[in-house]
């Protein structure tokens, strides 16, 4: 699969997530929804927000490494993607149970940080 195709698919399964997102949003009254209800809610905005984010790294990325190096910078790009997607979730869900605050935003970041570097320690390991 060429990153052309890769892009493609990537950006039709981003637009189908934000739309169901956009449907949740629309028909779902948060007073009576149940747990269902709101599963699908994050499932599909961290969906759309890790599309956004690995096309976006994707396409940075793109420009900046050569032809043959460009499968490492597409498993980078998802890979980040997917973190700062659970980061935004993870704030979002603590804001919705009262939870959240400068301190455990602060601990998610510096969590997040931490996979991050583990993750780049491994791959220059390897």
């Amino acid at each position: 699969m060429s990153l052309r195709q890769y892009l493609i698919a990537l950006a039709i399964g981003t637009a189908i997530s934000i739309s169901a997102w956009c449907i949740i949003v629309m028909s779902i009254n948060p007073a009576t929804a149940g747990w269902l209800a709101f599963s699908v809610f994050y499932l599909t905005l961290g969906a759309g927000i890790a599309g956004l984010f690995t096309i976006g790294g994707t396409v940075i990325r793109s420009r900046k490494y050569a032809e043959d190096q460009i499968h490492s910078a597409v498993a980078r790009s998802f890979r980040q993607a997917m973190m700062l997607s659970g980061l935004f979730l993870s704030c979002l869900f603590l804001l919705s149970r009262d939870l959240f605050s400068l301190g455990t935003m602060l601990l998610l970041v510096v969590l997040v940080g931490l996979v991050e570097l583990l993750m780049m320690s491994i791959r220059k390991e390897a």
